[in-house]
């Protein structure tokens, strides 16, 4: 029996919250949307000042656009492409993946489905949010370009650009360009905010969505690098993340207490196909094979390998906000804690008071998960910042390098809000943000996706997955 792409995952399991919602609709809803500014300092940043205007991410997918920028400083368009070209060489398909409301590594599994391909004959340089729209180039190994215009599926297109040769390696992109809708009622100008992103810069922070819906994948990461899989495990599994919905918050509780069981576990992870799906991955694999651990782990290596870098973030995080908060001048450039050579002494405090100095031992078990040499910059001043006032709030489009968030940027003007409940200060209605700047308009995009784009309080489910 073939695997289900995540689409079907999402409708079987809509169902069953469908049904809940109908019967006991509190257990579905939060009382209150998540504020940013105590998620920032769940994962360690605590210099920002609280004056800053409100404003709310991504009340629509397309509020939030990301266009990938490749090397040599083109960009991926969301509206529009070039003419096919044909090659002699066929042995890759350079194509572009346009998708919405569905994160990289789903869409990259739905693809090799939908292509009949393993998924290491899917090359990809970056990982692009789930909640938004977003375009980047793919290179596909032995694919037609019949086969890529085949693909049907709710969430992503293909457009096959050009046959060739080689293959997309992690980090072959020179960044992505955003453009942004921040939602807000406030009154308040944001020209002297704006004004310092272009002259100076913003610190370099490694936002929420490094660290996962639940907000604790860099506690994972740091109890793999205590060699602590039992508690890895256990906190997957059975740890609810502070703004889950009642029903989500139930079912990790439950998970939680029969911890062992991995029949008794599947039984109560099966009822959500979506949100859960690499937790029954996992869960299949220790019922089969109950000691071997770290090899279970190995099924969902993509999430076990973001977890020790959402660590790593959460040391950087932490270096700057305490460089800030003590008037000290943070270095040019940041190194990556996790060497190959060892402990760095910018971080050995830190990691001597979480009990991670020993990483390369713990690391040593899990060969996919490789250290690394490089820096990042402590400042980044966004290229091409841009702005329009809009009757919702503010269009802000800016292009950032690889290696940094648009939602760290924007946190430096804005006290960001996103996700359920829609708080009531936040301005409706739908627009097109490319139209809004004089560009071509989304209209094609928007006719493709016009289940999906829709506003986050109308969508008939609330997950509290690991997007």
């Amino acid at each position: 029996m073939p695997s289900m792409q995540t689409q079907d995952l999402h409708a079987q399991e809509k169902e069953l919250v469908d049904r809940v919602r109908a019967s006991n609709p509190e257990r579905v809803y939060r009382e209150h949307s998540p504020d940013q500014d105590f998620i920032l300092g769940r994962i360690g940043v605590t210099y920002l000042p609280q004056n800053r205007p409100a404003g709310y991410l991504r009340l629509y997918p397309h509020d939030f656009l990301v266009e990938e920028i490749l090397t040599d400083g083109r960009v991926i368009p969301l509206s529009g492409a070039p003419a096919f070209q044909d090659q002699e060489d066929r042995r890759t398909l350079w194509a572009d993946l346009v998708k919405a409301g569905i994160s990289g590594p789903h869409a990259v599994t739905d693809l090799a489905a939908a292509l009949g391909i393993e998924m290491d004959r899917i090359g990809y340089a970056g990982i692009k949010d789930a909640m938004a729209v977003t375009s980047q180039r793919l290179s596909l190994r032995g694919v037609t370009r019949e086969e890529a215009e085949a693909v049907n599926h709710a969430r992503l297109f293909l457009r096959p650009i050009e046959y060739g040769s080689g293959a997309l390696q992690p980090g072959d992109l020179a960044g992505n360009r955003f453009t942004i809708l921040i939602r807000s009622s406030s009154e308040d100008s944001i020209d002297a905010q704006l004004d310092v992103l272009q002259r100076r810069g913003f610190y370099n922070i490694f936002g929420p969505q490094r660290f996962g819906t639940r907000l604790i994948s860099h506690r994972l990461g740091q109890s793999i690098l205590k060699n602590d899989i039992e508690r890895v495990l256990r906190m997957y599994f059975g740890e609810p993340g502070p703004f889950d919905v009642p029903l989500f918050s139930d079912v990790r509780k439950a998970l939680g207490e029969s911890y062992g069981d991995w029949d008794a576990m599947l039984e109560v992870a099966s009822n959500f196909p979506y949100t859960l799906r690499d937790e029954i991955k996992l869960l299949k694999a220790l019922r089969q094979d109950p000691k071997k651990t770290r090899a279970a782990l190995s099924i969902i290596k993509d999430q076990v390998k973001l977890w020790v870098y959402a660590y790593g973030s959460w040391l950087m995080n932490r270096t700057l906000s305490a460089h800030v908060e003590n008037g000290t001048e943070p270095p040019r450039d940041l190194r990556l804690p996790l060497t190959p050579t060892g402990p760095l002494p910018e971080y050995e405090a830190l990691m001597r008071q979480d009990g991670t100095l020993a990483y390369r031992d713990a690391l040593a078990m899990f060969p996919y998960i490789p250290t690394s040499t490089k820096s990042i910059p402590s400042m980044v001043i966004p290229v091409d910042l841009e702005q329009k006032r809009v009757p919702q709030g503010w269009i802000i489009r800016f292009s950032l390098g690889k290696g940094s968030y648009a939602t760290s940027c924007l946190s430096h003007v804005f006290k960001l809000y996103e996700g359920l409940p829609v708080p009531e200060w936040v301005p409706g209605g739908d627009i097109d943000t490319f139209q809004e700047l004089g560009e071509s308009d989304l209209a094609d995009i928007r006719a493709r996706f016009k289940d999906v784009l829709v506003r986050r309080d109308v969508i008939q489910q609330e997950t509290g997955g690991e997007e």
